[in-house]
């Protein structure tokens, strides 16, 4: 396996440290996550790690793919903290105020850069516009305060992946769906106003399935760093593969990759793809859903969370790239 603006938003510095995460290990129903059979325990009681958001100070925001109304029970959203030399990933499930609208199939989570509010995003996959919507969260500390909810300003199917760039103080909406058995998918942007939440309109560009002999799903995950860079992961799943047997035991496959820039030219953003894209990381064995971006002063490290069904989620970094 190779692991080879002008608008103002307050912003949030959250202190690291265990001590602060007392009470993280709890199942998704929020029980002792300690259970035993004959013995035996439970390895890890994190879920799937759908979409994934960098906080700062080496924690993360996560989202989970719980359906609506089969899965109320299970976590939405969570606070993860990378490992220390005292304990592994540490996670706390959060308990969020819909305000009676609780959410479907969260796929993805993008942090308004600068900022401490992010956009959860469903999918879009059930085919009911009930469940298409894009919800703008504060982070403060370790509660998370749902301020707006929008529905999608586009017809969407199926998305995994959406980023919010910003250049010279504009900020700008990016997403792509999974695309699945498809050579390729669009990614698409529009400006963004985080405070009215309203978007410009939509520019698109085709986005080729980096490795379509190894992954099915073309874009599963997506952020964008500092520079304007722009990474994606695709996968390669069983069941989208059409393969016997149960597609939750694997086996998995995913690739990340650095597709091109979002930057802008004669006062337009646009998405420039490379002329070939840079693999980061084949990672075998594992089915990533998210990437995102940390940073430790002027260094930047890639951390990718994975889905990989019955046997849960986890997180890792990448290899450092230039």
């Amino acid at each position: 396996m190779y692991l080879n603006s002008s608008i103002r938003l307050a912003g949030s510095r959250l202190l690291a440290g265990p001590a602060l995460l007392v009470g993280l290990a709890l199942t998704a129903s929020g029980q002792p996550a300690v259970q035993s059979t004959n013995g035996f325990q439970q390895a890890s009681t994190l879920p799937d790690l759908s979409g994934l958001a960098f906080v700062g100070n080496g924690r993360f925001l996560a989202v989970h793919d719980a359906k609506n109304p089969d899965e109320l029970s299970r976590p939405r959203v969570s606070l993860l903290q990378a490992p220390s030399d005292l304990a592994g990933i540490l996670w706390k499930p959060l308990d969020i105020n819909w305000n009676g609208m609780e959410s479907s199939d969260l796929e993805s989570v993008a942090r308004i850069p600068g900022t401490n509010r992010y956009l959860l995003a469903e999918s879009g996959d059930n085919g009911d516009q009930e469940f298409r919507r894009i919800f703008r969260g504060r982070l403060a500390g370790t509660q998370l305060h749902i301020e707006r909810v929008v529905f999608w300003p586009v017809p969407v199917y199926n998305v995994e992946a959406t980023a919010v760039a910003r250049l010279h103080n504009a900020f700008y909406f990016i997403y792509a769906e999974r695309a699945d058995n498809a050579p390729s998918t669009d990614l698409k942007w529009a400006a963004l106003d985080p405070i009215k939440m309203e978007f410009g309109s939509f520019q698109s560009v085709k986005l080729a399935n980096p490795d379509p002999t190894n992954t099915v799903r073309a874009v599963v995950g997506l952020d964008v760093d500092r520079l304007g860079r722009l990474y994606t992961i695709s996968s390669f799943d069983p069941e989208t593969a059409g393969l016997p047997g149960d597609p939750d035991l694997g086996p998995f496959r995913s690739s990340v990759w650095r597709v091109g820039r979002i930057r802008r030219l004669q006062g337009q953003a646009t998405i420039q793809l490379a002329p070939e894209p840079t693999q980061i990381a084949k990672i075998d064995g594992f089915k990533a859903e998210s990437v995102a971006i940390a940073f430790q002063g002027h260094q930047q490290t890639i951390y990718v969370g994975f889905d990989d069904e019955d046997y849960g989620g986890t997180m890792r970094p990448m290899p450092p790239t230039n």
